[in-house]
């Protein structure tokens, strides 16, 4: 019994020291630096909550306070049980699961060096900044992302090709 009443107040006391500072309540719902932080990463990438100057953490817990409050009274008029939101929300989502699978489709594709390296000589002639050749070095970033582009243009035509040709498709111009 002894054993498991520390146990539990161990884990109790861990996971209570874990946790992110909070910086703000609202309501009884906490605002903590991983609130902060997350919002930081969208705002400004790179950038830290204890990283700012006290005037701008408190902007930035200030807008996050404003923006919960907002979002409460969003879900309390209901608007997201309106047939516009829904139809708008199943457009978005719909778009949104497009996005993400073309993502993958895109980070399946490999450039290899040989690639590259090969586009690189066929296209000695054009691989100038101003006046200056530009070595195959300095180039090869900018030929691996045309080349991966190239090869999803294409990946997608043989892929739509597809989906028609097992499709009714029907166009009335």
């Amino acid at each position: 019994m002894k054993l498991s009443l520390a146990l539990a107040s161990l884990v109790l006391s861990s996971t209570f020291a874990f946790a992110a500072p909070t910086l703000a309540t609202i309501n009884g719902t906490a605002v903590t630096t991983n609130d902060a932080n997350a919002f930081l990463s969208k705002a400004a990438p790179g950038m830290s909550f204890d990283k700012l100057d006290p005037k701008m953490k408190r902007q930035v817990v200030d807008q996050l306070v404003n923006q919960a409050l907002i979002k409460d009274q969003v879900l309390k008029s209901g608007i997201q049980n309106t047939p516009a939101f829904k139809a708008q929300y199943a457009a978005i989502k719909n778009d949104l699961a497009v996005d993400m699978w073309m993502k993958q489709q895109m980070n399946k594709i490999s450039v290899t060096d040989k690639e590259t390296k090969a586009f690189y000589d066929a296209n000695s002639d054009k691989m100038k900044q101003g006046d200056k050749k530009v070595t195959y070095e300095q180039a090869k970033k900018e030929i691996t992302q045309f080349l991966k582009l190239e090869k999803f243009k294409a990946q997608m035509n043989k892929t739509t090709d597809s989906l028609r040709s097992a499709a009714k498709v029907e166009i009335k111009l």
